[in-house]
Order: structure tokens, then C-alpha cells, then sequence
């Protein structure tokens, strides 16, 4: 390779497009695996902030405990380094040859690499993002995935509770409990992912929409330390329990803390993706995904909670899992939602500023490709990075534009709101548990489930009216 000139790498042409086999199902399987790392990293990392401030985890400041300190951040390390090499950006090198008759015949691009033509050629190759389109699995199949696992997990754990602990009813549960955990808690969120991603009509990249997620997941954990650690110690500290939980302590945790970490977290969780904002549609998307990270990695804890319920799994399971499905998934969704609609019309308003201080400027970062998606079985092209997508609301989805509620401008109002909104789903569900606490089990489940359904009515009829205002573009359709 001696005495050929090394070609340098060039900005890619604005009309250069990767072609991208359609593959619906990977976006889940990565979600997958990041959502199990990240549950393992932020519930060992939490031991290594109570180390530092609360060793005996009694709930008042000190001691320190720098064994724990030491050994939860050994623990957590591994994680995040998966996850980090995991998140790793993708990069495809592309290589470019065109006739020439001023060009050469060979052509080295890199230590090793030698590419040689039949004719004259000039090369040229680049280093972009390797972006492809986030696709989501059709909305019914997950749906139909949700309701026929939980049903059948149900029905496998149900020998547990009708004929006690035996032989075939544990087998039965140990087969059944790992699917039916992850089924439980995943499949609901993705069938909400994949309906904001048809409906709201963005193009979103598959990276775009992986970040929106995993930002809500990590959004957990500040709002986890908040919970367990900061608002133990300040409720302690003004001599109310939180171990009792029918106590006042307990349940400022339920309807003043966890809101306010909670509602703040996400909302610092769609700033830090404000580089993604190009709208306040887009912003109202981004709210969407990040709640939905955020009760993806919450709903772990539940699921897996009523699966080891013992006996009662199987009713505890299928009732935690459907009423969640239904009724805290989306209320995380639509809460951050109403923020991130807020934060969206801000960095609009504000994108000249911040271009000037440096941050956010997509001009600074590395281009990315465009991108033509193809069916991997008859190669015919679907769609491209061109190609505008028009938003169609069902009716289960819209009110109505006659019906919209209109949505806060301001980012500071609109946490507000989420968390007011938060606040009131959590309280609802203790004070009715604090009032009735004397009566029968039958009483305080009938109380609580007609709530809940009040709740979960409530919810869906706001929904139905904030999304039409928030995506209320040229682009909308009323189907």
C-alpha cells in the first residue's frame, strides 16, 4: 500500500439513505434486556446512597456504613458498564465509489484496508449514525399477548390456592412464575408504547424512542431515594411513623412524596432529552415515553410482589397486573405528559438561546443517516425517513376537538398539575383505606376496586381529551 494516499473521511450527502430490514419485535427485546439492568443497577445503587447517609436504614441521618458503601457499589458497577456498552451509539461506515477518469484505481481508506477498482474511481466514505425507524409490534398482539398470558398464568398458579402446597401445584408455579413476570410487566407498557407510536404521528428514530424509555427508567432512581431515604428522614424527623400504614407518616410517602420526587424526576428526565424536541407535540410524545419508562421499571416490583404472594398468587397477580395495565401505567404516561407538553413549548421558545450556550445543538453532534425501510420476506420498500406520517385517532383515543382540555404552557404549572393529579390517584387510594380500616376484608376490596374503576374512568376521559389538543397539527385526522 505504499505510495497510495490515505482518503480521509467526508460529510455524508444530504441524499444518502441506508436501506433497514422492517423488525418490529428487536425494539422490544432490547428494551427488554435494558430494563432488567437497570432494575438490578438502581435497586443496588440505592444501598450505596444509604451507606453514605443512612448505614443502619432506620430512617434518621447516620451512621455511615462504608461496607456498604464499598459492596453495593461493586455490585452496581457491572451493571452500568452493560448498560453503558449496551447504549453505545451505532455507527456505519460507508464507502463510496464513483467512475472517474481523474480518479485511481486503488484506494486507502484505512490501516489495513486497501480497495482497489477495475476503472479509474473517486472515493469517498463516511462515518454516520446508523439510525433506523422505531417500529413497535402491532398494538393488538401485545394486548393479546397481555390478556392471554396473565389469563393463563393465572390458571397455572391457581393450584396453589384451591389445593394448597403439593408436588404438582409448586412445579406448575415454578414453571409458569418467570413468564408470567414478564409478561406482566412489560407487555402493558410496550401495547402503550406502540399506540402512542401509531397514533401521535411523529417520526420517531428507533434510538429516539429507546432513550425516551430508558430515561423514564432512570428517572426511578432520584425518585426512589427520595421515597426511601429523604422523605423518611424528614418525616422522622418531625416525630410522625411511617411504619404503620395506616399512619399519617405512611401516608405523606403515598400522596406528598412520591408525587413530588416522582412528577420532578420525569419531568428532569424530558429536559435532558430536549434535544429530541422539535415541538410541543413532541414534547407531549417524550412526556408519554418517559412515564411509561418510568412504570415500566415500577411495574417489576409490583408484578413480581403479587406472583410472590404465596397462595394467593394467582388472584393477586391477575388483579395487580390488569388494573395496572389500565390504570397506573397510563396515569404515569398521561402525568408526564401534560410536563412534557409544557417543557416542549419552552425549549421551542427558548431553542436560540440555548443554541447559543452551546447545548443541544444537533448541528455539534454526529449526522445522522436517512433511511429507506424494507419487508425482509418480498424486499419492497414501506417507508422512509421522508416520509410524513399523518396522525388517525380512534374515538377510545379522542373526545373530540369540541371536548379538548387545553394543556399549560408553562413547565413549572404543568409539574404542578402532574403532580396534584399524582397526588390525588395515590391519596384517593389510602384514605379510603384509612376510613374503612375497622371493616370487613370484602368491604375494603369492594371499596377499593370501586374506586379504582372511578379512578381509572376519570383518567381515560382526561386522556381522550389532552391528546387531540396536544397533537392538533395540520396532520390530524379525527377517524
Amino acid at each position: 500500500m505504499q505510495g497510495v494516499p490515505q482518503t480521509g473521511l467526508s460529510p455524508a450527502p444530504n441524499n444518502l439513505y441506508l436501506s433497514q430490514k422492517s423488525s418490529p419485535w428487536k425494539t422490544i427485546f432490547s428494551m427488554l434486556t435494558s430494563v432488567l439492568i437497570l432494575f438490578f443497577f438502581v435497586q443496588i445503587f440505592v444501598l450505596v446512597v444509604f451507606g453514605f447517609v443512612d448505614g443502619d436504614m432506620d430512617g434518621d441521618l447516620g451512621p455511615m456504613d462504608p461496607i456498604l458503601v464499598i459492596f453495593s457499589t461493586l455490585c452496581s458497577t457491572p451493571f452500568l458498564l452493560i448498560f453503558l456498552l449496551l447504549r453505545k451509539p451505532k455507527l456505519a461506515h460507508i464507502v463510496r465509489l464513483e467512475p472517474s477518469n481523474q480518479g485511481s484505481n486503488a484506494h486507502y481508506i484505512t490501516p489495513g484496508t486497501l480497495i482497489q477498482s477495475p476503472t479509474p474511481t473517486v472515493l469517498q466514505h463516511h462515518l454516520i449514525h446508523n439510525t433506523a425507524p422505531l417500529e413497535m409490534p402491532n398494538v393488538k398482539q401485545l394486548w393479546f399477548i397481555f390478556i392471554i398470558g396473565t389469563i393463563v398464568s393465572s390458571v397455572c398458579m391457581l393450584p396453589l390456592l384451591i389445593t394448597g402446597i403439593n408436588s404438582l401445584s409448586v412445579l406448575l408455579y415454578l414453571i409458569i412464575a418467570l413468564p408470567a413476570w414478564i409478561i406482566g410487566f412489560s407487555t402493558p407498557v410496550f401495547a402503550w408504547w406502540s399506540t402512542s407510536n401509531e397514533y401521535f404521528g411523529l417520526s420517531t428514530t428507533r434510538r429516539q424512542g429507546e432513550w425516551m424509555l430508558v430515561a423514564g427508567m432512570l428517572s426511578t432512581l432520584p425518585a426512589l431515594l427520595i421515597n426511601s431515604l429523604i422523605s423518611p428522614i424528614i418525616i422522622n424527623f418531625f416525630g410522625l411513623s411511617i411504619s404503620d400504614e395506616y399512619s399519617l407518616g405512611y401516608g405523606m410517602i403515598l400522596f406528598l412524596s412520591a408525587p413530588i420526587g416522582e412528577e420532578i424526576s420525569k419531568a428532569l428526565a424530558v429536559l435532558f432529552l430536549a434535544r429530541f424536541i422539535d415541538s410541543p407535540k413532541r414534547g407531549f410524545q417524550i412526556g408519554f415515553a418517559v412515564g411509561l419508562g418510568f412504570a415500566l421499571l415500577e411495574n417489576m416490583i409490583y408484578i413480581l410482589s403479587s406472583i410472590l404472594a404465596g397462595e394467593g398468587a394467582a388472584i393477586t397477580f391477575i388483579f395487580t397486573a390488569v388494573l395496572r395495565a389500565i390504570g397506573s401505567i397510563p396515569g404515569h404516561a398521561t402525568w408526564t405528559a401534560i410536563s412534557g407538553y409544557a417543557i416542549g413549548k419552552y425549549v421551542i421558545s427558548r431553542r436560540w438561546h440555548i443554541r447559543s450556550l452551546g447545548i443541544f445543538d444537533k448541528s455539534k453532534s454526529q449526522r445522522e443517516s436517512q433511511w429507506i425501510l424494507f419487508d425482509g420476506k418480498s424486499g419492497q420498500p414501506i417507508i422512509s425517513s421522508k416520509t410524513e406520517k399523518k396522525s388517525a385517532l380512534p374515538k377510545w383515543l379522542s373526545a373530540g376537538q369540541e371536548k379538548i382540555v387545553p394543556i399549560t404552557s408553562n413547565p413549572i404549572k404543568a409539574v404542578m398539575i402532574a403532580i396534584l393529579l399524582h397526588s390525588a390517584w395515590n391519596g384517593s387510594l389510602w384514605l379510603s383505606s384509612v376510613l374503612l380500616q375497622d371493616y370487613g376484608v370484602g368491604i375494603q376490596l369492594l371499596a377499593n376496586l370501586t374506586i379504582i374503576v372511578v379512578l381509572i374512568v376519570i383518567l381515560w376521559a382526561l386522556l381522550r381529551r389532552l391528546i387531540p389538543f396536544a397533537i392538533a397539527e395540520d396532520g390530524y385526522i379525527q377517524q
